[in-house]
Order: structure tokens, then C-alpha cells, then sequence
């Protein structure tokens, strides 16, 4: 039996993707009161025809556009009905189908929306019995108009609404039915006479290729037609359970992303790289769609910060309040042909997010629970390596013994307490030996005892349902997320509610989407991570009685005990963010080629940022300076003489989007060779942030919230009052950012034969903020692209060829950055005190040259599937060049402002991307809800990104900066041509010295020898630039970006049971070890203070430098030396800070950050349908996974994980292992 190729229980363009397979039974009670009932009056609709001499075929094609009724028949035995004539006007479709099958040996019957065309019905001599049954997908949704077949005849009928069929047949011996749906596998099964059959129909990948659609947001494409690159996934395949962002879920899924995770804190925003950098002054992150709806991030954050690889992002961005269990497709536009169309916010590509529809049927209800646990850190895991208890108390034994002086002590504990209480009599030898003893085995757990293993849970509640002309879907969602950091959270409520309407040639679409999401952290200045691995675990906690142990901290002069565990119970950092979209689009067919959409979404959000510290807090007591001497507060010195401090940070975003489009779609011919489609599309958009932020102190919130007057008559507080003058945040900064953006759009798509599809798209957006050139003020954005399909042509009877398509695009974009102008813009300030009259400082200096940047981009690909669809998978390969790009450019200060932005930077990106999916076994079944078989899919894909600055005079290594420092070249900031974004540079380790184990590097001597003659140094450096001076004390290390990822998956079904296992890796990166050195000031750490695992195997002797490369301790004078007296300290090319900092920044505190990662594992177990149906349910599925199970690294890393870098000076938390559960119910 065969269909017409377009869904016939949909009208055409609500026809996308799996929407047309997987049509269900849910819905709301409000929309079902409001359905209208279409059957009855289906035959009655009025139809005007006029053909001759054409097939039959070109009749149910032009009945099918006047009514958007579907039909089922045979096309073999229409064969004879190819030259039929027919002309009718304004008759019903009853009357049209009279006259058209009078005196055939056909007959027609209605059945829903379809009508079913079969030979006139046989006469059966035996007694006719029913046969009825249900009809689902795998998932157990029901499927409305499946063709069922009695094998050999006509006999036979389509399921309804609810996916059943019934029809009477004669009892035949060994009779089987053929059941059949566009997007499944045909089905042949025995007939079951005397009860209801349960059918379970698969997909057919064939099938579902022939239907996919991709979505750019402002349309959908038919994947045959595609001439982009894209990577098009489906929620249910990359769905983990636990991770609360969809982000999170991309890691090694895109060929061409780099995926970067710096920190394992809940909510914590992973950083996403599109194919390589565009940019050096703006934002690298890629543009967020919902829904064909731009988004915009809750809170403006700067892109230098966004670009940092060391910031962590606890604000989240446009997409963290999304529930994934919404989600339905993810679609990732990667070139010039996809990306086009959304102009220059496009340059680092597109995600396009789909959201869950309403599907045909009964309402339908969907609850989906799961719980998480994540594993905290351990010391005894090999991503911990620091010093335990015995063995920082023999580090401090030899800082004793040596006589070695702690800096500036202000924190008696530990060992060092216990020797001072010894030298002055207050305990006996045998008391100190005791408390040594025991601060050798005490192993205080600060791992434990400020983390936890923590628990988490998500929940889903849906519905769903609708006819043809109304559809509807709602969810809720909760998630609450604990951290493994104790007393932090994340908790999110979201909501979703879609109604799509179409009558006649009208459709509506009507989406509202709302979260709330509200998250607790400790202060980044608390460091909770950083302290547990930076203490000596010979400190307590608590004391015998189980209170608080603290110790002096800061400066002696006045009191201020300190406890982490106090600190963190009287501070806090939360963030609450609400976000609501709405989105209204109306559309009309105005005639069968020719289609108008309105589209106008708002969207609102608002974070609160709030920081707080506490009046019992460190922090407070720091600056209040209760003096340990006077026992009051040291009145001049204070600025914070009571109560706590707080910080608000307020934003606020409004943005609105108004959008037209006509679009025209139609062959251009009447053998259907020649397709055409071409849009134009009108789009106004703007976006507003208001902030404010403010910092009160003399907060008390156990005394109603009051900031409390502080003030002193008689003796004035003179450091708090001077805070409050000079300090902008104490007064209150507000903050304005608005963006409007007028842009026009049009799209072509020429198609020839299904085997030739040419595209082209342009946009054009005017913006005020570049130069005085008006051609520069425009900035055509356009691209063209084509594919050839050679299995439509002169593949077309290779058999094994099921799919081969070339592809190949080309096109510019621009981009600009918010903070450039041409113009000068000035910042008014306050009053100035000194001088008693207003200030104000220059925000931009004036650059009226200033233009776009602009992006050329080539693509390449090869798109494939062969041996029925048992391999599929694309290769391609692209090239990128951005010139003009922004770079800052040093003016002097006399300007008001010392750089200002040129267009003189030139990147170019390219790479290779491979994506395959190969299924080598697939024998599985599903015969009446019973699923039988084995099926292995296997999917490898990987994505290169090659990034390098280009200068224009083709030097490499030439530094394109006016103004650097080594610390440029060490964090990475530098940019040098020939070499990648992110390329950071290393002092050249040479080795300890024999007579003290103090470190020593290349190009750092008092002399050096030049042409054969010892030279100082010092002399030599001062008549060579900066340049040459960085290049001789420092290497290339690498870059601290990878330059390959990518994933393996692997999937094993068998019968009810499904394994997932997905291996992601990561190659080309390079990071630092953590640092060891961190700011020293003196030759001995404190005795507080632990100490990296390598400082067991110091240098200790002379000859262990033969065997060690790491430094011992040195006496303090020339500790204080090696701070003060490096020849190179003060001059115009230093180059370091000190030679403990040089150690932490030297080659060989650098290690390859490659690895392999167990990424998710996942174990599903679906329930069969016939408990399904004892327990009233539709479906159900039960699934265990792990999420960051186990990483392979190199061994130099000593544990670290390749996500903590040692170029930040704080220790961020690791991704964590996770562990969960899911149980999903459909009713």
C-alpha cells in the first residue's frame, strides 16, 4: 500500500521532522472544550477542478490543496487510471469522487482526514469475524492513520484518532496483516481473531531521513535540501539525567565546538566555541534561538570576562533557565549559509532550540522524576595532591630547626605554636612531643568538612493533545541542584505552554515560557575550594567540645580570630533571576505557493546579585580593627565600625522582537522539476539592560534589614568615611546598555529535479556605531551555497548508494562589538573634593575610521549514507578569515585614556569534521508491545579548529601589540602572529642550584655570552626591546585551548533494555600544574598553610638537585634577596616578578591537558506494554546513569583534572562524577 509522500494526518506545514510520526493522545481539558469537530463535515467541502487526460494522482493533488484532505491507495493498482479527465466546480468532494470513479472498479471511503481509495469490496464465501487492535510507536504513543492491510487484498483499513483500527474480514488460516506508515518499518504479522491486537511499530532510518527537517529558526529545511552545515540532534539522544543544562549536554555531540567546563559548582555556565575565534575584543560565545526567538543573557556580562578562560560564570546564560525535558531537536548552524540570515550576532554561530509540540490525540499526561548524587572530592583521590598531616609537620620541623623566619606571623598553630609554647616554658618536652604526635595523625578532613556528597532531584509534569486544527503542550518543571560546596544551591521552576491553531488557511502559534531560578553560593573571596586544599590539615576545626576552633589572622595589632567554617555561615553570594517570554505568530496562506507570518515576541528578565558579610564574619573584622590593645575600635582606622556589609547588583533586560516574512513556495512546473523558494523578511529588534549596584555597610538583618547610621561625633571615622567619598560602589553606579537593530533579510532556493538545489541569502543591518564612510555605515551580509545529491541522478541505481550529496557554501559576515564608537564618548562623574567642581573621564576615545569586522567563510562537505542506511555520516572541511578584526592600539595618557580600538587584527580558523553513524547489527522487533532483537549503533564524530593572528607583513611570531607585559605572555593575553588565540609562553626551567636548591632559568643569569664573550646581562637586555627581551627568558608552551574533540557512542539494545556509552576526549591543549609559589612573601609558609604533594621530594642537600627539580627552603635573608635584588627588578624590560613566581610559571610546571573521558553511561529499562496496560499506562521506562565517571590524563598531571588551570590564582572545583536515576510515566 503506498501513501502520497506528505503526511496525511497533518496539513502540510505543520508537518516537520518526527512531529508527523510521533503523534499522541494528550491534551488539555480547556482546549478540548474548545475543539472543533472536523470529520462529519470533510466530505462536504467544496472543490473546482478542470484536468484532462493526466494520472489520477494529479486529481488527489489538487483535492488535497483545497482541503488539506490526505490519500491512501495502492499505486500499482491505479496504474490504470493514468489518463483520467474531470471537470467539477464548486461541487462537494463526495460528488467530484462519484464522478471520477464512475464505472472504475474502485471505491473511495472517508476516514478522518483521509480518504481511502481500494478495488470495490470482495465477495467472501466463508463467515466475515472482526479484527481490531491498537496501533503505537515504541514510546507507546498511539498512531493516527496507519494503512492496515489484509496481506494480498484490499481488504483492510486506517487506524483513528486513538491509533485503533477494526474492520471484518473472512477467517482465514495463516492470514497475515500488513501494516504500514510513512516514517516506520512496514510490519507483517499473523492475524489474531477473538481479541484486540497491540502493534508496535519501529522507525525506519530511511524514512526518517527522508522527512528530517532542520530549523534556522526563521524557517525549516528539508534535510535533502540543506545546503548548510549543520548538526542536527534530538533531545532523546543526548538527554543525561542530572546535568540541568542543555550546554552541558553538548559536551563531544558537535563536531567543530570546543567545549570548555572550568568549574564542577552547580549552575556553573560552560564556555562554547563554534568552529574556532572571530573575534578578539567581543564576545566569542555563540547566539542562543528558542523557537525562531533570539535570546539574550539575563545579565550584560563584559566579553573580556566571557573570553576568559579562568572566569567562571555562576550568572548563567540565555539558556540556563530551559528545562531540557521541553527540549525536542537542537540544531547547530556552523557556516556562512546558516548563519547569514541572523547578521553580524551570528559570526560565532547558532544554536536553534525546538521546543516539544502538541501532538494529535487524547490528552495525554507525562511525569518524569530523577535524583542525582554527586561524589565530593576525597583526599584520597589522585586529583588531590597535597601534603597530609606528618608530612607539612616535617616541613615545619625543618623551617624550626633551621631557624627560618615565617614572614609578618600572625597565626601561632600547628607545630610552630607547639615549638613557641616549648622555647618559653609554658610545656614540657614531653607535652610538645605529644602535640606533635598528635598534629601528625589529627588529618583534619577539610575536603569533608566543607563539602558533602551531594543529592539532587528534577521534575517534569506534561501534557499534551489536539486535533488537526488545535494543538497544545504544557509543562512544569522543578530542579533543585546541591552543590558538593556545603551550603550551596541551585533551584529552578520553569514552565512552557504552546498552542499552534490553524483553520483553513490561518495559523496561529502562541508559546510562553517563564523560569525562576534562584542560586546560593559562598563569597569567591571565602575561596571554600581553595582553602580546603591550601590548609595544613594539622589545623582543627573544632574544638574538644565541639565548638569552633579559630585562629589569629591578619594583623596582630588587632583582633581578628578566624574559622572558614564561621566565615561561611555569616556570608553569602545569591542570585535570583526570573526570566518570561512570550512569543505570538500569526500566519496566512495566501494562496497554495504563497505564505505571510507576523511574528512578535517580548521578553523580560530580572537578576538580583547579592553579597553579604556577616558582622561576626572575618571580613567585617578585618575592617573594623578592634584593637587588641585599647579593647575598642581603632575609630581613625575603620571602615566598617559595625554591622555587616552588603552588595546589590540589580538588572534588569526588557527586549522585543517584531518580525514579517512572505514567503513563496511552488514548482515552476507541472511535471514537478523545477522548485522554487524564496523569502523576505522584515525584522526590528530591540534589547535594554538598567542595572544598579551599590555597596551598604552597617547591614544588619537580625535587627529588621537595617543599615544602621554610623556615625561619630565627638571622633569621626575617618577610613570609613573616607570609603564612602572615594569609593563609586558606596554611593551607587546605575547602569544603562541599549541596543536596536533594524535589519532586512531575503533568502532564494532553486531546486532541479531533487538532484540540484542552489541557495542564496542576504541581509543588510545599519548601525550609527561605526565611521563617518557611509559604505562602511552598511555592512552587506550574504552568502551562497549549493548541493548536488548524486543519488537523485547518476547514483541512482547503486543500490548500496542510499544517499551521496556534495555540498558547498561560501560567504562574508560582519560583526560589531557594543563598546566601539567613532565617536568620543565621555563619562560625566561627581563632584571632585579637591578641586570642588564636577569630573569626568573618557569612556571611548573617538576613532571615526573605525569599521565591521568581517568574516569570509568557505565550507566543504560530503554528506553520505550507504548499505540501506547502515552507515550514514558527513565530512567536511571550512575556512574562515576575519579581517579587520578590533585590537587596542596605545595612545598616550595626555588623551585622557591610554588605547583606543582600530580595525587592524586578522584571524584565520580551519579544520576538518567528521561525523558517522554506523549500525552493524540490527535485528530488533517490537511485535504487540513485546520488543525481541539486538541492535548496536556505534557513532564516532570529531571536529579540529586550527586558529591562528596573521599579520599582514607575513612575520610570525611578530607581537601585534603596542603595549606588553610578561604578564600578557604568561596568562595567554599576548597576540603574536602565526600563532593561536590563547598561546601562552613559559620561563625556561634550568635547574636547582647545588648550594642552596633555589631555582634557576635560562636567560635570567647575572651574565650571558654573546658571540663568545661574557657580557652582563643586565646590559644586554637594556638595548633590545621588550620583544627580544621575552623571547630570551621565556618558550612557547602551546595554547590553552584544544584543537580536536569529539565523542564515541555506542549504543546496545536488547529486547527491553537499552546501554549507552559515550566517551568523549580532547587534544591539543596545554595547562598549568597548580601553583606552589602563590604570592610568597617569605622563605617559610605560614603554619597554617599547606603545601603541594611534590614538597615531600625538596631539594634538601647539595647533590639533590641531581634528582629533584623541586626548590628547597632558603634562609630568610636570602629569601628576601631573591624578592628585591634580581638585577632585572625596576628596569624598563622586566620580565618577572620573582624567581618562585618564574618556578610556577616555568616549562615545567606545564603538562598536555589531553584526555579521554567516560562521559556518560547510561542503562535504560522500558517497560513492556502489557504491565503498562495492567498499570493504566501508556509507556514507562526506568534509567540508571553516570555522568563524568573517570578521566585518562597524563601522569604529569598528578591528579590535577585537566579542567583546573594553574593560571588562575584561585582553585576552581572539578567536574564532579554523578551518578542517577529516572523514572518516566506516560498516562
Amino acid at each position: 500500500m503506498k501513501k502520497n509522500r506528505k503526511c496525511f494526518i497533518f496539513p502540510n506545514f505543520l508537518c516537520s521532522g518526527r512531529i508527523k510520526l510521533l503523534c499522541s493522545r494528550w491534551g488539555f481539558v480547556l482546549v478540548m472544550l474548545i475543539g472543533l469537530p472536523f470529520w462529519a463535515s470533510a466530505q462536504d467541502q467544496k472543490v473546482t477542478i478542470n484536468v484532462n487526460k493526466v494520472d489520477v494522482q494529479v486529481v488527489f493533488k489538487q483535492i488535497k490543496e483545497q482541503t488539506k484532505l490526505n490519500f491512501v491507495y495502492n499505486a500499482d493498482q491505479l496504474k490504470s487510471m493514468s489518463s483520467v479527465s474531470l471537470n467539477v466546480r464548486d461541487v462537494a468532494v463526495d460528488s467530484a469522487l462519484s464522478r471520477l470513479f464512475a464505472g472504475t472498479p474502485f471505491e473511495y471511503k472517508f476516514e478522518m482526514s483521509s480518504i481511502v481509495i481500494k478495488k470495490s469490496a470482495e465477495k467472501f464465501e466463508n463467515t466475515k469475524v472482526l479484527v481490531s487492535g491498537r496501533v503505537t510507536d515504541k514510546k507507546g504513543n498511539t498512531l493516527p492513520g496507519v494503512a492496515v492491510l489484509l496481506k494480498g487484498t484490499t481488504v483492510g483499513t486506517a487506524t483513528d484518532m486513538e491509533g485503533n483500527f477494526k474492520f471484518l474480514m473472512s477467517k482465514e488460516d495463516n492470514a497475515l496483516l500488513v501494516f504500514s506508515f510513512i516514517g516506520m518499518k512496514r510490519l507483517e504479522i499473523p492475524v489474531k481473531f477473538g481479541e484486540p491486537m497491540k502493534v508496535t511499530l519501529e522507525e525506519d532510518a530511511t524514512e526518517l531521513d527522508e522527512v528530517k527537517v532542520i530549523s534556522t529558526g526563521y524557517y525549516n529545511v528539508d534535510k535533502r535540501h540543506l545546503t548548510s552545515s549543520v548538526t542536527s540532534l534530538k533531545m532523546d539522544d543526548i538527554m543525561m539525567p542530572g546535568m540541568s543544562t542543555i550546554d552541558q549536554m553538548l559536551e563531544g555531540h558537535v563536531p567543530g565546538m570546543i567545549f570548555m567546563q572550568n568549574s564542577g559548582q552547580v549552575g556553573a555556565a560552560p564556555k562554547l566555541k563554534i568552529r574556532g575565534t572571530s573575534t578578539i575584543l567581543g564576545s566569542t560565545a555563540p547566539l542562543w534561538v528558542l523557537d525562531g526567538v533570539i535570546l539574550t543573557d539575563p545579565v550584560n556580562v563584559d566579553p573580556t570576562q566571557i573570553n576568559d578562560l579562568d572566569f567562571v560564570n555562576l550568572l548563567g546564560n540565555a539558556i540556563s533557565g530551559l528545562n531540557p525535558d521541553d527540549i525536542e531537536q537542537i540544531d547547530v548552524l556552523k557556516d556562512a549559509s546558516a548563519t547569514a540570515i541572523y547578521g553580524p550576532k551570528a559570526s560565532n554561530g547558532v544554536i536553534v532550540i525546538t521546543t516539544k509540540k502538541g501532538k494529535v490525540g487524547a490528552p495525554s499526561v507525562s511525569y518524569s522524576v530523577s535524583g542525582s548524587i554527586r561524589r565530593r572530592p576525597h583526599y584520597t583521590d589522585r586529583a588531590v595532591n597535597v601534603m597530609n598531616s606528618k608530612e607539612r609537620i616535617d616541613i615545619s620541623r625543618e623551617i624550626v630547626d633551621k631557624r627560618l623566619k615565617i614572614g609578618d606571623l600572625s597565626s601561632w598553630v600547628g607545630y610552630e605554636a607547639a615549638a613557641s609554647d616549648l622555647y618559653n616554658g609554658v610545656i614540657s618536652y614531653g607535652e610538645f612531643n605529644e602535640k606533635v604526635r598528635d598534629m601528625e595523625t589529627c588529618n583534619t578532613d577539610w575536603l569533608d568538612i566543607l563539602m558533602k556528597n551531594s543529592f539532587s532531584n528534577n521534575h517534569t509534569l506534561s501534557v499534551s493533545g489536539g486535533t488537526d486544527h488545535i494543538r497544545y503542550y504544557a509543562s512544569m518543571g522543578y530542579n533543585d541542584e546541591n552543590g558538593n560546596i556545603r551550603k550551596e544551591s541551585s533551584k529552578r521552576y520553569s514552565g512552557l505552554a504552546k498552542i499552534n491553531l490553524n483553520y483553513s488557511d490561518f495559523t496561529v502559534q502562541f508559546s510562553l515560557t517563564g523560569n525562576l531560578q534562584k542560586k546560593e553560593y559562598t563569597p569567591t573571596e571565602v575561596g571554600l575550594t581553595g582553602y580546603a586544599y591550601n590548609t595544613s590539615r594539622s589545623v582543627r576545626a573544632y574544638n574538644d567540645d565541639g565548638s569552633l576552633w579559630f585562629y589569629q589572622r591578619g594583623d596582630r595589632t588587632y583582633d581578628q580570630p578566624f574559622s572558614i567554617l564561621n566565615e561561611r555561615d555569616h556570608s553569602y553570594n545569591k542570585i535570583n533571576t526570573d526570566q518570561l517570554n512570550l512569543t505570538v505568530a500569526l500566519g496566512y496562506k495566501i494562496c497554495s505557493y504563497l505564505k505571510a507570518d507576523i511574528q512578535f515576541s517580548y521578553g523580560v528578565s530580572h537578576t538580583d546579585d547579592n553579597t553579604y558579610f556577616g558582622e561576626k564574619s572575618w571580613y567585617a573584622a578585618e575592617k573594623r580593627k578592634w584593637s587588641v590593645h585599647t579593647k575598642a575600635i581603632a575609630v581613625g582606622s575603620s571602615e566598617l565600625p559595625k554591622g555587616g556589609e552588603l552588595r546589590l547588583k540589580n538588572t534588569r533586560n526588557e527586549n522585543y522582537n517584531l518580525r514579517g516574512q512572505l514567503t513563496f513556495n511552488s514548482f515552476l512546473d507541472a511535471g514537478n522539476i523545477h522548485q522554487l523558494t524564496a523569502s523576505l523578511i522584515g525584522e526590528l529588534n530591540s534589547s535594554v539592560y538598567d542595572g544598579f549596584s551599590i555597596t551598604r555597610r552597617g547591614y544588619m538583618p537580625d535587627r529588621g534589614m537595617i543599615i544602621d547610621e554610623i556615625y561619630n561625633k565627638d571622633n569621626p571615622y575617618t577610613a570609613y568615611n573616607n570609603w564612602l567619598l572615594t569609593d563609586a560602589s558606596a554611593r551607587g553606579v546605575l547602569t544603562n546598555n541599549l541596543t536596536r537593530l533594524v535589519g532586512l533579510i531575503g533568502t532564494v532556493s532553486y531546486v532541479y529535479k531533487n538532484s540540484y538545489i542552489l541557495n542564496a541569502n542576504a541581509r543588510i543591518d545599519a548601525s550609527n556605531k561605526f565611521g563617518d564612510k557611509s559604505n562602511e555605515r552598511l555592512l552587506p551580509i550574504w552568502s551562497v551555497s549549493g548541493r548536488w545529491n548524486l543519488h537523485e541522478n547518476v547514483l541512482k541505481n547503486v543500490t548500496r548508494v542510499n544517499t551521496l550529496a556534495l555540498k558547498l557554501s561560501f560567504g562574508y559576515q560582519g560583526n560589531m562589538s557594543a563598546q566601539e564608537s567613532p565617536r568620543l564618548i565621555i563619562k560625566k562623574g561627581g563632584m571632585d573634593n579637591f578641586f570642588q567642581e564636577y569630573k569626568s573621564e573618557i569612556q571611548n576615545y573617538p576613532n571615526p575610521d573605525l569599521k565591521w569586522e568581517k568574516t569570509l567563510t568557505l565550507n566543504a562537505d560530503v554528506e553520505f549514507s550507504f548499505f540501506n542506511n547502515k552507515l550514514n555520516g558527513t565530512v567536511g572541511y571550512y575556512y574562515r578569515k576575519t579581517t579587520d578584526a578590533f585590537m587596542s592600539k596605545t595612545v598616550s595618557f595626555i588623551n585622557g585614556t591610554g588605547k583606543y580600538s582600530v580595525n587592524k587584527g586578522t584571524l584565520t580558523n580551519q579544520g576538518y569534521e567528521l561525523s558517522l553513524n554506523f549500525v552493524p547489527i540490527n535485528t530488533a522487533t517490537s511485535i504487540n508491545g513485546e520488543r525481541r532483537g539486538f541492535v548496536w549503533r556505534f557513532d564516532p564524530n570529531f571536529g579540529s579548529v586550527f586558529n591562528q593572528l596573521v599579520d599582514k607583513l607575513k612575520k610570525k611570531d611578530k607581537v601585534l601589540e603596542d603595549e606588553i607585559t610578561f604578564k600578557n605572555y604568561l596568562d595567554g593575553s599576548v597576540q603574536i602572529a602565526g600563532r593561536p588565540v590563547n598561546t601562552f609562553f613559559s620561563y625556561k626551567f634550568k635547574g636547582l642550584s647545588p648550594e642552596d636548591g633555589r631555582p634557576m632559568f635560562y636567560g635570567a643569569e647575572e651574565t650571558s655570552m654573546v658571540d663568545g664573550e661574557e657580557v652582563s646581562t643586565h646590559d644586554l637586555y637594556t638595548s633590545m626591546d621588550k620583544e627580544e627581551v621575552f623571547a630570551a627568558v621565556m618558550e612557547r608552551s602551546g595554547c590553552r585551548e584544544p584543537f580536536l574533540q569529539g565523542s564515541i557512542s555506542n549504543y546496545f539494545g536488547w529486547r527491553n533494555w537499552g546501554l549507552s556509552v559515550n566517551v568523549s576526549y580532547s587534544v591539543g591543549s596545554k595547562i598549568r600544574l597548580l601553583k606552589m609559589y602563590n604570592k610568597p612573601t617569605s622563605a617559610a609558609p605560614g603554619p597554617e598553610t599547606n603545601m603541594r604533594g611534590e614538597f615531600v621530594n625538596r631539594w634538601q642537600r647539595p647533590g639533590d638537585e641531581l634528582h629533584t627539580n623541586v626548590p628547597g627552603l632558603l634562609t630568610q635573608k636570602e629569601f628576601e634577596n631573591t624578592l628585591s635584588r634580581q638585577f632585572w627588578f625596576g628596569k624598563s624590560y622586566e620580565f618577572a616578578d620573582n624567581i618562585w613566581t618564574m618556578y610556577d610559571y616555568s616549562n615545567l610546571r606545564v603538562v598536555s591537558g589531553d584526555y579521554v573521558k567516560l562521559q556518560g553511561l547510561s542503562l535504560r529499562y522500558v517497560v513492556p506494554q502489557r504491565f503498562c496496560s495492567k498499570l493504566a499506562l501508556k509507556s514507562a521506562y526506568i534509567n540508571l546513569s553516570g555522568s563524568n565517571l573517570y578521566t585518562f590524563c597524563s601522569k604529569k598531571l598528578k591528579g590535577q583534572d585537566p579542567t583546573q588551570s594553574g593560571s588562575s590564582d584561585l582553585i576552581n572545583l572539578s567536574v564532579r562524577p554523578m551518578y542517577s536515576f529516572q523514572i518516566n510515566l506516560t498516562f
